[in-house]
């Protein structure tokens, strides 16, 4: 996709990242380009081949019949969603606030996420780096990069996080079966933050920043896409262990 817009992080902006563990800005591509986004987006979601995972039902506070559905790497299916500005911004900014040069950010693919208009499940309170046991012996320095394709308010499922719980490790998470990995520590989540944007807005989030997003009861379907991008990590001295993996559905990824 062929576009000229380009968003680059502030001083401010990078501040604030670096305090809390995320930033939501109110553009990070065109019009033009969401609306071609929405087309793909559509299309790979309705094709019964693509590599996905759905999660159905809720066990903790919602009802049978609740739906995420998740498609992995679209790009492969549709190639023109992995040459886009959202993409090209979003490694941009990914480098400057993680504190790295941008030849050393590498992007991880991208997800598509969709919640109906009614009965679209919550996705629990968790860490991204929480999924990842390949890298058990890094202690990861990462973020994505979340847009909606569609206006999304907390009833609809926006990104919500906790301000400053990037600076934690990893904490204990559980898996139960047929269920996304959820936190399993007694957390005070009072200050958390939820970022409702217009479509084509961003959301930034480190690797280690709880977040989560309500269930859509708004009455209109959530489109979402996600990106992931790794800056240079640090070695552990003792790897993490992260008994909860062995129980979780493939394919392991974060959930949102």
């Amino acid at each position: 996709m062929t576009t000229t817009f380009e968003v680059r992080a502030t001083d401010d902006q990078v501040r604030s990242f670096q305090a809390n563990g995320y930033l939501a800005i109110d553009q990070i591509t065109t019009a033009e380009e969401i609306a071609k986004l929405r087309e793909l987006y559509d299309k790979v979601m309705a094709d019964a081949s693509a590599w996905r995972l759905v999660y159905e039902g809720d066990e903790r506070g919602g009802k049978d019949g609740d739906v995420i559905d998740q498609v992995f790497l679209p790009e492969l299916q549709a190639p023109e969603m992995g040459d886009t500005q959202y993409l090209r911004n979003a490694r941009a900014m990914a480098a400057q606030l993680l504190g790295v040069e941008d030849d050393d950010v590498t992007p991880g693919g991208l997800m598509l996420i969709y919640k109906p208009p009614t009965g679209g499940r919550a996705a629990p309170w968790h860490q991204d780096e929480a999924f990842w046991d390949d890298k058990n012996h890094l202690k990861c320095n990462s973020l994505s990069v979340w847009m909606p394709l569609d206006d999304v308010v907390v009833e609809s499922g926006a990104m919500q996080f906790l301000p400053g719980s990037h600076t934690n490790d990893v904490l204990r998470h559980r898996s139960e079966p047929g269920e996304p990995l959820f936190l399993d520590e007694e957390v005070d989540l009072s200050s958390a933050v939820a970022c409702p944007l217009s479509a084509g807005g961003a959301t930034f989030h480190h690797c280690r920043t709880l977040h989560h997003t309500a269930r859509n009861t708004s009455g209109r379907p959530r489109r979402a896409m996600t990106t992931i991008f790794h800056g240079p990590h640090a070695a552990r001295d003792v790897p993490l262990e992260k008994p909860w993996i062995k129980g979780l559905q493939a394919p392991r990824q974060f959930t949102r």
